[in-house]
């Protein structure tokens, strides 16, 4: 093989080297993308299933006093609810649970705390907000916001 012959294998190598690289990069600058419009769309998701427990729990408050249609349409608000939360466990996305009633600082965000001498630090009092988690590779899409004991 000539000289001359290499130059050119070597000079395409090189380009077809480039070529692989740059593909890689626009790859991982559309999943990047993909990711935050996925990131996005389902943090309104996350409004929506928010608002749908909000007006459970207003009802719930006020079950005494519904007359027909209000509890029939308490009905039709939690089977919407119901279906919304299937759809997310269905695509592996699932409310975070805390097991141990202990606040994690990868899985929430405390808004307060308060003094419960009787509990242990970091207890969880309240979740003020459900966190949400893609349980096929752990990551966190929403952090809970809760509250939770802190004993000065």
């Amino acid at each position: 093989m000539t000289v001359e012959k290499k130059e050119q294998l070597r000079e395409k190598l090189i380009g077809f080297q480039r070529s692989i690289a740059d593909l890689k990069r626009e790859l991982d600058r559309q999943a990047q993308d993909f990711s935050d419009r996925e990131t996005r769309l389902l943090s309104g998701f996350f409004e929506v299933m928010d608002a749908f427990e909000a007006l459970e729990a207003n009802l719930e408050a006020k079950k005494e006093s519904l007359d027909k249609p209000a509890r029939m349409m308490k009905k039709n608000i939690r089977s919407i609810s119901k279906k919304l939360y299937r759809t997310f466990t269905s695509n592996g996305i699932e409310q975070i649970r805390f097991e141990a009633g202990k606040a994690n600082m990868a899985q929430c965000k405390i808004l307060d705390t308060r003094q419960a001498p009787d509990l242990p630090e970091e207890t969880l009092l309240e979740i003020v907000k459900n966190g949400y988690i893609n349980t096929g590779n752990g990551k966190v899409l929403r952090k809970a916001e809760v509250i939770t004991v802190h004993n000065n």
